[in-house]
């Protein structure tokens, strides 16, 4: 590339036209983030109205789903379309600003599992302790201090120049920008380093303090089969359980993005278990929360069955009021 050809945000644009693999990853990419983001909108629904939610693990798995909820919204209506439709006239500023909000938002999403794990550590192994250590003043000075955290580091794509990051619609990923032709590098020095910090932190951290968790809960398992049954610590333990499953995923995930260190030419496994990765995580958070809880489902559940049962009463009530009606009218 020379000075007369080069024209920057260049990697952000489409190519014009849309093969048959464009088409693939757009919709793919736009049906998950729609799932997902309807998904996160239910878990914030069964957060509000069930009374178990109502707590500091209820308060940090809804700022980490509107974490997903924003990552979402920016695959579903930027990244998917702009896949799709290969256009040619996207405007630079536009493409990095639409990664640097939805790298705000995944940044929070994956801060919080380290919040949540903490959360899950103290419940298990300080049960008693728990309602004074996690009071309203900490849960609220946790999510200010991981969305400041998450702007913070966001800033640092302008204070160190020509590192900045935006979707590649023809790669399908998020790639380097250049910002001058001679530039000897390919790669953005901000996400080389910050990508390793942020999962040598939240998703090697995570990791530690969730062992510690399971060895407690080995314990109690072995020690008092009493308290493993209670019903308080066996959904302390299905609710760690789930964080696992999901911090396991995201760490897959984030390890990936790693190796592929926003690289053009990516594989179809690299682009799914990457940047696709992400949405795939988001919508099986979201469902596990549904399905994996038995207070979700009964909650979902028999309400459904309790509007259908309403309706078919006042439909019955209505069609016997009105053929009483009509006798009284032939009387």
């Amino acid at each position: 590339m020379n000075n007369t050809t080069f024209e920057y945000g260049s990697e952000l644009q489409g190519r014009g036209y849309a093969t048959q693999r464009d088409l693939i990853f757009g919709y793919i990419t736009t049906l998950v983030s729609v799932t997902a983001f309807t998904g996160a909108v239910i878990n914030l629904y069964l957060i509000k109205n069930l009374k178990a939610f109502h707590n500091a693990f209820g308060f940090f798995w809804a700022v980490r789903t509107l974490g997903e909820l924003g990552s979402d919204t920016i695959f579903g209506i930027y990244t998917g379309p702009v896949t799709i439709l290969q256009t040619t006239n996207i405007p630079a500023p536009l493409g990095i600003f639409a990664y640097q909000l939805s790298f705000t938002f995944t940044y929070i999403q994956c801060v919080m599992n380290l919040a949540i794990a903490a959360n899950r550590f103290i419940a298990v192994c300080y049960p008693l302790q728990y309602k004074s250590i996690f009071n309203k003043r900490l849960c609220v000075g946790v999510a200010l201090f991981v969305l400041f955290q998450a702007l913070f580091v966001v800033t640092l794509y302008f204070i160190f120049p020509c590192n900045h990051i935006g979707y590649g619609p023809k790669y399908y990923s998020n790639v380097f920008i250049k910002c001058s032709p001679d530039l000897d590098r390919d790669y953005s020095l901000v996400s080389r380093y910050l990508y390793r910090v942020c999962f040598t932190i939240a998703c090697f951290g995570t990791g530690i303090i969730n062992s510690f968790t399971f060895c407690k809960i080995v314990y109690i398992r072995l020690a008092s089969i009493t308290t493993y049954n209670d019903k308080e610590f066996r959904r302390d333990v299905r609710l760690f359980t789930l964080g696992v499953v999901q911090d396991i995923l995201m760490t897959i995930v984030a390890l990936s993005i790693i190796i592929c260190n926003n690289e053009q030419e990516i594989s179809v496994v690299g682009i799914l278990l990457s940047y696709d990765g992400l949405i795939f995580i988001y919508a099986f958070n979201t469902a596990s929360m549904v399905f994996c809880n038995p207070e979700c489902r009964r909650f979902l559940f028999s309400h459904s069955k309790l509007n259908r049962s309403t309706v078919s009463t006042t439909h019955r009530i209505t069609n016997s009021q009105q053929a009483q009606s009509q006798t009284e009218q032939k009387c």
